[in-house]
């Protein structure tokens, strides 16, 4: 199994006023689907000649990794997992003995980590503004 977990680093439950926590609830699950679309889509593209260059994304072959990825999010909200429960799905993300690297998962994280954050900073910018979820 591999997974990334997206979180409003530092928030706990108790300490947030209802408002914040939904709205922060919001951003995380927004965040957390705009990663697996992200990942999907950097394991989209058809199998071509033989299996992809190491160090780049893997090739679609049957469709399975990228049908597989999930978002789970926490009980609170205030995080987020995104993977797949496919053993290969981390032979890729890290090679093994005999196979290099072809990296999906993090290169998708690095891709959205801005958004996120944006997302993030966001609710919190319209929570306290407002009081109230928009």
């Amino acid at each position: 199994m591999i997974r990334v977990r997206v979180t409003a680093k530092g928030m706990t439950a108790r300490r947030l006023a209802p408002v914040m926590r939904e709205s922060l609830a919001r951003a995380v699950q927004a965040g957390a689907e705009d990663l697996r679309e992200t990942a999907r889509d950097l394991i989209s593209e058809p199998r071509g000649e033989g299996p992809s260059a190491p160090g780049t994304p893997p090739r679609r072959d049957t469709g399975r990794l990228r049908d597989s990825l999930f978002v789970r999010p926490s009980a609170d909200g205030l995080s987020a997992e995104v993977g797949t429960e496919l053993d290969y799905g981390a032979h890729l993300e890290f090679g093994t003995q005999t196979m290099p690297a072809r990296p999906w998962l993090h290169p998708a994280f690095e891709a959205t980590k801005g958004r996120i954050r944006r997302r993030l900073r966001a609710a919190v910018g319209r929570a306290l503004r407002n009081g109230r979820l928009p």
